[in-house]
């Protein structure tokens, strides 16, 4: 061969190398990219579309032909274009498992079933996708919600009505209800049996009487006449003595209209206006003269005596002032002698300096007892008197009951808003914590009282009816107590001790007591005292 055939030669075999390389850069597959193809190929077989795919066919091509030029034949066929779309959809399926990867798809498989259970569809999730695995958390937002409404729940609300009233319970009684009380005795029948005379005394703090008036006016006038009372003794009247003659006011027409038959005596505070007072209405006796006793055996058509008789009402021969006549006076009081009956006097203080100022009491002075009103200082709102009541008031007031004792030889009778709750039994809420700081519920007013009923005085109904529960004389109109009876009981009769015997000498007895809470006009109610005068 000659140079220039060698040359030729040489020069188309570097074409044909040439020409081969140039193949293999236009798209013949290299080695590491058919490597990578089958590996995805490969990593295909679990889905459904990858059996579109040409991978048979490029086996045969392969090993029919095994020319570069075949394989880069199949690599430029449409048919993998087609592939392009398995892989996008591959990579959106990826894209989903990558997440499911970064939540643990196992998790979540069990989860969404306990989703749909909280959504109460009650439903299995239809859909094969694993989206739907990926909300396996949201049961665990329903207890939450659950603990959430937890406080509406029927579990928690019965453990606080199960602490609710321990506490209270703990915390102090609460005593409305009234226990029945038994009436101790019967004012006609002893007139009759006996020809015993029943002497009446009402105590009633009216809160204000000119608004009483205004409001209630013919409640002294009914209250007399249905328990045929002899004394009415007021507290709080918040009355000047100007009050009285005020020609708008009216009051002396007033009570010369409804109360005709008595005789009215009055205490005013002369230190401060429009506060305290008291006040006594007696009733009227006609003749005022002694009785021979031979009046006594006149005992035909005896009964207890009716407020008629001393409203002007009686058939026979009258006084102007509505009294009866002096023999029909002995007949309605039985055998008793009228001149039991009238005070000897009348003072409208108690003749203690220290105290008369304030109109707080009136004292009468009967034959057989002596009988004082009185309207008890309170110890104010923040305790501010409590040394003044109880280490001057309380104590002269004692001393002073002590003196009329010994020096008038009779029994003595106290009575009206004494501003104090005695004991449990007296408050509907013994035991809560602010009573300890009211007045009238304090430590130092309930000592004070004690010592005095230590002294030989008696309680009147506390004595008759030792376990009534629940008979209050006061109650806030404020916090509207009165209707569930939500009360104090602020008014007492206390007596001399001899005053509760029957012995051989006795001649006026105390009998019953009791408490009238339905009779309304102000925060207190009226209470009744029944003395037996023999003859």
């Amino acid at each position: 061969m000659s140079r220039r055939s060698s040359r030729t030669s040489s020069v188309a075999a570097s074409a044909k190398i040439s020409a081969g390389t140039d193949d293999a850069i236009d798209g013949a597959p290299s080695e590491n990219e058919s490597s990578t193809t089958e590996v995805l190929k490969g990593s295909e077989k679990p889905k459904a579309g990858d059996a579109t795919k040409p991978t048979p066919k490029r086996k045969k091509a392969g090993t029919k032909k095994g020319k570069s030029k075949d394989s880069l034949d199949d690599e430029e066929d449409p048919k993998p274009k087609k592939k392009a779309a398995p892989k996008k959809r591959k990579s959106k399926s990826a894209a989903t498992s990558d997440d499911e990867h970064s939540e643990s798809p196992k998790t979540k498989k069990k989860a969404s079933p306990k989703k749909k259970v909280a959504t109460k569809k009650g439903k299995p999730n239809e859909s094969s996708g694993d989206e739907d695995d990926t909300k396996p958390k949201v049961k665990a937002a329903a207890p939450k919600r659950k603990s959430k409404s937890s406080p509406t729940s029927d579990d928690e609300p019965s453990t606080k009505k199960q602490k609710s009233p321990k506490k209270k319970a703990a915390d102090h009684q609460r005593w409305t209800e009234r226990t029945p009380l038994t009436r101790h005795w019967n004012p006609a029948q002893a007139m009759e049996s006996s020809g015993s005379y029943t002497f009446t005394v009402i105590s009633w703090n009216v809160a204000g009487l000119r608004a009483f008036v205004k409001k209630q006016p013919d409640a002294l006038m009914n209250l007399a006449e249905k328990y045929h009372a002899d004394v009415i003794c007021l507290q709080e009247t918040k009355l000047q003595e100007g009050h009285l003659d005020d020609k708008k006011l009216k009051l002396r027409e007033h009570f010369e209209e409804h109360l005709g038959g008595y005789e009215s005596h009055w205490s005013y505070s002369l230190e401060k206006k429009g506060y305290s007072g008291t006040a006594m209405f007696i009733k009227k006796r006609g003749g005022g003269g002694k009785i021979e006793d031979g009046n006594a055996n006149n005992k035909k058509g005896k009964k207890q005596a009716t407020l008629g008789a001393y409203f002007g009402n009686s058939k026979k021969d009258e006084s102007k002032n509505g009294a009866s006549t002096e023999e029909d006076a002995v007949t309605v009081t039985g055998d008793v002698h009228i001149s039991h009956l009238q005070p000897v006097n009348v003072d409208t203080e108690l003749g203690l300096p220290a105290h008369d100022g304030e109109g707080r009491a009136i004292v009468a002075d009967f034959p057989l007892f002596y009988l004082t009103n009185l309207y008890v200082p309170n110890s104010g709102a923040k305790l501010e008197r409590l040394g003044y009541r109880t280490e001057q008031w309380d104590a002269d007031l004692l001393t002073k009951m002590q003196q009329l004792e010994k020096e008038g030889g009779k029994p003595v009778i106290w009575l009206g808003d004494l501003n104090v709750a005695h004991n449990e039994k007296d408050t509907w809420n013994e035991g809560a914590k602010h009573l300890s700081k009211s007045a009238g519920t304090t430590a130092e007013e309930r000592s004070s009282f004690e010592r005095q009923l230590g002294e030989g005085y008696v309680d009147a109904f506390r004595h008759l009816h030792p376990q009534g529960r629940g008979h209050y004389s006061y109650w806030s109109q404020r916090a509207g107590n009165r209707e569930p009876n939500k009360g104090l009981r602020l008014d007492y009769f206390i007596c001399s001790k001899e005053m509760m015997e029957d012995g051989d000498g006795s001649k006026a007895i105390i009998r019953d007591s009791y408490i009238l809470p339905d009779e309304v006009g102000s925060d207190h109610c009226p209470i009744v005292l029944e003395i037996e005068i023999k003859k």
